[in-house]
């Protein structure tokens, strides 16, 4: 399949918000959520859902309670993320990162064995 990228060392995130941006700003809003609800088995993502409740008309966002149609949207924004070329549809897109799997890892093994051979050098937003 033909993209904007051809190898994965050549595609480069763009970020509109700096690591250190990204750091500050979530470690303020998670410590003003842990300080309103301090329930230690608590999310951040939970508290804001718990907070969420007082405007009638959302949706509810929590993992186990979202609807398919947002769902997909999820699913569809990451694709997006991953594979920036608007020629292909999203199963294009999953079948796209499928064969880099393929073609990094050849042979016939199982795609999580794969996976698990070409490890996870993603540490942070940044590679560390």
């Amino acid at each position: 399949m033909e993209t904007e990228f051809k190898t994965l060392e050549q595609y480069k995130p763009q970020f509109t918000e700096s690591f250190e941006e990204v750091c500050t700003n979530l470690k303020s809003l998670s410590d003003r959520l842990f300080n309103l609800l301090p329930d230690k088995t608590l999310s951040p993502d939970e508290r804001l859902e718990r907070i969420a409740r007082i405007i009638p008309t959302s949706i509810l966002c929590g993992d186990y309670h979202k609807t398919g149609r947002t769902k997909l949207n999820k699913l569809r924004y990451r694709l997006d993320e991953l594979v920036p070329d608007n020629n292909l549809d999203y199963n294009q897109k999953l079948e796209f990162l499928v064969d880099l799997v393929n073609e990094t890892v050849p042979g016939d093994m199982l795609l999580y064995q794969k996976l698990e051979l070409i490890g996870d050098k993603r540490k942070s937003d940044i590679g560390r």
